[in-house]
């Protein structure tokens, strides 16, 4: 049987028109094919960044596709690298609107749970893979306290293999070798750091299935 694997990014954000997360699920939705030949039955989707249609468009994901494994990818342009996240917080920033100018009714996500809850998707290979392929990729504790850790956290308890990467403000142009030292990942690069999450949490899913 396919590993059905749900991936998602984000649309428009105050400050921001464009979200390079969601050119990539465009990006990815042309690979189906692609990872269909790795056992992988990709599902792609752009969550909005609105406090409440966000949390119910990824439920009804959830429930229409029942995936084994969930990754989202959100933008944090202020870092200069690809930011895997370790853990989701229950926790939301009061301070901070969403594309309809709403800020979250309660500073808790989900009240009375769990303070933080750890990724399950296999964030040190996924980081050390990034790395290796000349990506700048590090783990993160700090996965903020917008749109990107509020999915993360609702969605840890609906898979078996579910994460986050951070992705920094990508360069609009292809680099030249010469400007390695001075790295600043494009679009091509944030599709191969996916696919690269996309292989290795399939692989997690394997080694699970294999042990039940």
């Amino acid at each position: 049987m396919p590993l059905k694997i749900l991936v998602t990014g984000f649309g428009p954000f105050p400050g921001g028109r464009k979200n390079p997360t969601a050119r990539l699920m465009r990006a990815l939705g042309r690979q189906t094919n692609r990872l269909g030949q790795f056992g992988i039955e990709l599902h792609t989707a752009v969550l909005p960044v609105h406090f409440v249609k966000a949390a119910s468009e990824l439920r009804a994901l959830e429930a229409a596709i029942k995936p084994q494994a969930i990754l989202h990818f959100g933008l944090a342009a202020r870092r200069k690298y690809f930011s895997v996240e370790t853990r989701a917080r229950n926790h939301l920033s009061l301070l901070r609107c969403d594309i309809s100018g709403a800020r979250p009714a309660s500073r808790a996500i989900i009240a009375g749970g769990p303070l933080s809850l750890r990724t399950t998707f296999p964030s040190r290979q996924i980081a050390a893979a990034l790395c290796r392929a000349g990506l700048p990729g590090r783990l993160s504790v700090n996965a903020g306290a917008y749109l990107c850790n509020q999915v993360l956290y609702l969605s840890l308890a609906s898979a078996e293999v579910t994460g986050l990467i951070h992705v920094p403000r990508l360069r609009r142009r292809r680099r030249k070798k010469a400007q390695v030292s001075s790295f600043r990942p494009d679009q091509d690069d944030l599709l191969r750091a996916a696919l690269i999450a996309i292989l290795l949490s399939a692989r997690k899913l394997r080694q699970i299935s294999s042990i039940n």
